[in-house]
């Protein structure tokens, strides 16, 4: 036990930080976490200049902030560290597929497969599976979107319910459309507009 304190101890000085007890660890997470707000941006009347915070209001634009609004910065962090936290590398989908990394990598390349890179590094989305194959359609749909979409915004289109996919039961998301084995063309479409 005393060893591994020890290592850890090393670790933090290797880097420059003095260990602490994890309640002030905690303490110190916490004061990062209320300060986020006003650290990565401020209030939205302070970004605008005069001139354009009047011509909003005078079209019923509400400058004031909403307490307990969401944060939409947060919101796409979080969304982005659970696709990146559920993501697969080109080897673990080449496992789950039954086929080469390589064969992924040239699933990614020809656009078939939607794919982002983190520290030069791919990561594949889970969503895009279906057990131990890919979702019906996926191919021709992913090829339909453009490249410079980020993982959060792919998300949220495939995850959405969209009003051009209406069922009896309502809209469904284009993930559902999918996976339900409708026809594949109403969603390729839609995504070519993205």
């Amino acid at each position: 036990m005393a060893t591994a304190k020890a290592t850890d101890d090393r670790y933090f000085e290797l880097h420059g930080l003095k260990s602490q007890a994890p309640e002030a660890l905690n303490r110190a997470l916490q004061d990062a976490i209320s300060a986020m707000h006003e650290t990565l941006y401020g209030p939205s009347t302070e970004e605008l200049p005069a001139e354009e915070q009047a011509l909003l209001k005078g079209a019923g634009m509400r400058m004031a902030e909403r307490a307990g609004a969401p944060d939409p910065l947060l919101d796409y962090a979080t969304c982005f560290a659970a696709l990146l936290d559920t993501s697969l590398t080109p080897a673990e989908a080449a496992l789950r597929l039954g086929v080469t990394p390589t064969r992924v990598r040239q699933l990614i390349s020809d656009g078939a497969l939607y794919a982002f890179r983190v520290d030069r590094n791919l990561r594949i989305p889970l969503f895009q599976f279906q057990g131990n194959g890919l979702l019906p359609n996926l191919a021709p749909v992913n090829a339909a979107l453009t490249s410079d979409l980020d993982p959060v915004s792919v998300w949220r289109w495939f995850s959405a319910p969209d009003p051009e996919l209406e069922t009896e039961a309502g809209p469904l998301s284009p993930l559902s459309w999918l996976k339900s084995g409708r026809d594949p063309e109403v969603v390729i479409a839609i995504a070519r507009q993205l």
